[in-house]
Order: C-alpha cells, then structure tokens, then sequence
C-alpha cells in the first residue's frame, strides 16, 4: 500500500520561502499506509474513500498542519528507517484550510507592499524615502487615515528620520505638587486630612507649593484639531490611557 510523503515546506503561498525556511529541513510528514493516492489537478490529493482525507491546494502548494508544501511523493512500503520517523497518522483537522486564506491586497507582494497589513507604501532599503506616498488600504481599513498609517510607520522605525513627518502638539503636563498644613488638631489622621482639604485655596497657598517629584499623566492635543478627536491622554510612562 501507498505512503505519501510532503517535501519543501513554506509559512505563505503567496510569497518564496523566506531565507530561514530555505535552510530549514525539507522533508515534512508521511501518511500512509493508504488505500490509494489519486490526485485532482484543481482540487488537491485524495487519500482515500472518505472525503475528510483530503489535502488541498492553494497556489499550487498542498497544505497541512499550518504549513504550504511545494512538493510530494508516493512511496512504496516498507518505509526505509530515515522515512519511518516522519510517519505520522494523518488527521483532517490539520488538513483543514485557515479562514479567510486569501490575505487582504495590501499583504501581497508588489510595489507597494511594506510588510505592515493595512498600510500601502513603497520602501526602499526597508525604509520609507523622501516624499514617498503612504495610505492606509481602503479594503480591510485598519488604519482611521492615511495619517494613522504613517504614524504607525514611524513608530515602527521604517521611516528615514530626517524626512519624518513632524506635527504640532501641546501638551499638558499633569505634575502633583505638596502644600503643607502643620499643627492641625483632629481626632484622627482622616479628620485632618479633611480638615486640609478644607483650609485649601490654590490662590492662597500656591506660593508655599513644592513639586512632589511625579507626574500622573500627560494629556496631548494636535494642533489645529478643533474637535480633540486626535487628542491623547498618557500615563507616567507614556502608556495611552482611555480618554
């Protein structure tokens, strides 16, 4: 009875193997022994009466257990012992194909593919150059705008930092600050914190004001966007927080 064996394995059926893959062992598993192999040239490699024990094609390659293969083989039994060891019994869930399988068109291969999904822009030397255009993919929108893009490309590093597109902010910085109260009399630490609150006027005691040493958040507009839709509140280390 027939084994089929899977050779050359890739991540990506719409891309040549990556350079680690190209060194990566080419050998995948073997399944079998089967009642037959019968291959549809449209469809994919039957490997036997029930129709759950089917590889698939896409592009050409026979997928399996999250990888493409670009080749295979049918091999008599008995295995040899370097085949034995890439036996393994075949399973129709591996055999299932990922959903949606077809990546969006900003991730296939082209002028403007720039390994970011939802970004179109043209690299050169893995950076973004001078007056080069970038937009966000209007199919699978994952960027608000084309500004949202580029932002995302800068903080990625994959814009060339003379030529980065510099916007005006202001920033808020919320900085805590100490006014002391001493010799407040009270039953109770909680009474007189109370008590401070109470005898607290910011127009009285901010020249006796000192800097705590911290500062709890930032809160950053764009300039010129009225609306504050653009606006971002950060915490002490930068992090965004909710507005």
């Amino acid at each position: 009875m027939p084994y089929l064996s899977l050779l050359s394995p890739q991540s990506n059926p719409y891309e040549p193997p990556s350079a680690d893959e190209e060194h990566e062992t080419q050998e995948g598993p073997i399944f079998g022994p089967l009642p037959f192999v019968h291959v549809h040239r449209q469809t994919g490699i039957q490997l036997g009466a029930d129709d759950s024990f089917q590889l698939s094609f896409v592009k050409g390659l026979v997928y399996y257990g999250g990888r493409f293969y670009g080749g295979w083989s049918v091999l008599d039994g008995p295995l040899l012992p370097e085949d034995a060891r890439r036996l393994v019994p075949f399973d129709p869930d591996q055999a299932e194909l990922p959903m949606p399988l077809v990546p969006c068109e900003c991730e296939l291969p082209g002028y403007f593919h720039c390994g970011v999904p939802g970004i179109l822009a043209h690299l050169e030397i893995g950076r973004l150059p001078p007056d080069a255009k970038v937009e966000r993919c209007q199919l699978c929108q994952r960027y608000a705008d084309d500004d949202a893009a580029m932002r995302k490309l800068n903080d990625l590093g994959l814009v060339w930092q003379h030529e980065q597109h510099l916007e005006r902010y202001m920033v808020h910085m919320y900085a805590t600050v100490r006014v002391t109260f001493g010799e407040l009399q009270a039953v109770s630490p909680q009474a007189a914190a109370r008590a401070a609150e109470e005898l607290f006027d910011w127009d009285q005691q901010r020249d006796r004001a000192d800097f705590a040493d911290e500062i709890t958040e930032y809160l950053v507009d764009l300039a010129g966007d009225l609306g504050y839709s653009r606006s971002r509140r950060l915490n002490a280390d930068f992090e965004e927080i909710a507005i």
